[in-house]
């Protein structure tokens, strides 16, 4: 089997999403439970770092981050974004 940069690249997109995913849900119980919550930041650069379907799946499903602009309109597009990205990578291998 062949490593090639595309299949890493894939791995570390999936690995990215679920982590988000994760994270974002983490940062929900701990609103839910009036606990120390992660820094808005982090899960702003989790997304832009490759996360944004994770994170976007999150912000659905626990209906999370839904009210800040930055979150409602910056991660839809950073999800396009990286859509973009991975279409246009894997286009060019083929």
């Amino acid at each position: 089997m062949e490593i090639t940069f595309l299949k890493i690249f894939f791995i570390f997109l999936a690995v990215m999403n679920i982590s988000t995913f994760i994270v974002y849900s983490f940062d929900k119980v701990q609103a839910k439970n009036d606990r120390d919550r992660v820094p808005e930041l982090r899960l702003i650069l989790m997304a832009l770092f490759g996360g944004s379907i994770g994170a976007l799946i999150s912000m659905k499903v626990f209906n999370h981050k839904t009210r800040k602009w930055y979150f409602k309109y910056g991660v839809p597009v950073m999800a396009l974004a990286h859509f973009a990205l991975v279409v246009y990578m894997w286009a060019r291998q083929n």
